[in-house]
């Protein structure tokens, strides 16, 4: 994971203990972000964090392939 400080392995070193923005693009535009709150577990697992990315990128694309309307507030 890349953050403002840099990189952060989250299989080291669990979630960030704090929020984590995920920013939504769809078509060089900017749609939304998700926020994503660290939980009680120390390591989320590979397969958790996986499904994160995909979906950002299928709300980024249905917007764009729309015809690119408004931005999301998110």
């Amino acid at each position: 994971m890349t953050t403002a400080h840099g990189r952060w392995s989250v299989e080291r070193r669990g979630w960030p203990p704090t929020e984590t923005e995920l920013r939504v693009f769809g078509n060089g535009h900017y749609f939304g972000r998700y926020m994503l709150r660290p939980g009680r577990a120390d390591v989320v697992p590979l397969q958790t964090r996986l499904v994160a990315v995909p979906l950002a990128d299928q709300v980024g694309a249905a917007p764009a392939d729309a015809g690119a309307g408004p931005a999301l507030e998110g």
